[in-house]
């Protein structure tokens, strides 16, 4: 079922394309979740993925905790050189938290920075102190950052994790939740193993865990929503 709905998304896509030169620009494909049940309270499920789903030009920031006794350029570079020293070479800017204090106060400047990353990441330490000086855009516009362990022995494995998966973020406000999953300049084979991998991180991590799932569709931003699993009414009961 999956694997039918991910090639006729394709053949609709290419069929849009036609004639247009925009042949090179691929558009995202997302998975719908639909619930039984509302939760109670809000979360965002990380899901690990087994396809990156963000080109390799993809722009994505690093916030990072200050280190005592070093300035912020200190600071920076110190987190620089330890991103090389592990072959790490997708995160475009490292912004430590001083510099985000100081140089992105006014409304402004956070909309610039909100506009010019496709991602962002921040040190688990500094998560807390975030929200207030991102401000809510940020978390409006689902670019929140996401929380990474900057000491863990693998720090390549720990930040691809994170770039190259996806979030579904679950809200305690409506019973439909959306997975950015792929994109339409991949293989078939590889959003359908991209499909049943967030699937199977669902169905341990959401509320009631995989009974919620009422419906779960794929479209992409033009398309319709086509249906790749619909649950039996039976699971009402639950």
């Amino acid at each position: 079922q999956v694997k039918k709905a991910v090639e006729a998304l394709l053949a609709f896509t290419r069929s849009k394309a036609k004639g247009k030169e925009l042949l090179g620009e691929s558009e995202n494909v997302h998975l719908l979740v639909t619930v039984w049940k509302i939760p109670r309270v809000a979360q965002l499920i990380k899901i690990p993925l087994p396809h990156g789903i963000r080109p390799e030009t993809a722009e994505v920031c690093l916030f990072t905790k200050d280190e005592p006794n070093l300035s912020a350029e200190q600071t920076e570079k110190l987190y620089k050189k330890l991103l090389i020293q592990n072959g790490i070479g997708s995160i475009s800017q490292i912004i430590p938290y001083k510099t985000l204090k100081k140089e992105y106060k006014l409304f402004e400047a956070k909309r610039r920075l909100l506009n010019r990353f496709d991602l962002f990441l921040s040190d688990e330490r500094i998560r807390r102190l975030l929200p207030s000086h991102l401000g809510k855009h940020f978390y409006e516009r689902k670019k929140a950052p996401l929380s990474v362990n900057l000491k863990a022995k693998n720090l390549a494995k720990e930040l691809q994790r994170h770039i190259q998966g996806t979030t579904l973020p679950v809200t305690n406000k409506g019973c439909c939740y959306t997975a950015r999953i792929g994109h339409t300049g991949m293989k078939p084979d590889e959003i359908l193993n991209n499909v049943i991998a967030a699937a199977e991180v669902i169905a341990k991590k959401l509320p009631k865990n995989w009974k919620n799932v009422k419906i779960l569709h794929l479209k992409t931003l033009k398309s319709v929503a086509l249906p790749i699993f619909t649950a039996n009414i039976s699971n009402l009961d639950e």
